[in-house]
């Protein structure tokens, strides 16, 4: 079995939601650690944590917002953003 990949979510439940490309998206990371060493980066996220993402929240997601895309964040850019990285399909994201 693959080792998960991570988005970011709120206390409260809410996911880390932006826009790419004029699309919304959920940025994704390969791992715990990528999404911490971006979290650590971008100020912005202080009130997010790294939550693994599966099948069960993957469908929740596409269920709620139909056009949800999904954005693997490159963790080694050196901007404060999330936009270098790459579109992934849900498939990719499954474990």
């Amino acid at each position: 079995m693959n080792d998960p990949m991570y988005a970011m979510q709120r206390a409260n439940g809410q996911w880390l939601l932006t826009q790419i490309n004029s699309s919304l998206c959920l940025p994704v990371f390969r791992n715990a650690t990528a999404a911490r060493r971006v979290h650590d980066r971008i100020g912005d996220l202080m009130v997010y944590r790294p939550q693994p993402l599966d099948t069960t929240v993957i469908e929740r997601l596409q269920n709620q917002m139909p056009n949800l895309k999904f954005w693997l964040v490159d963790e080694f850019a050196p901007t404060a953003d999330l936009t270098p990285g790459r579109w992934l399909s849900p498939d990719e994201i499954r474990t």
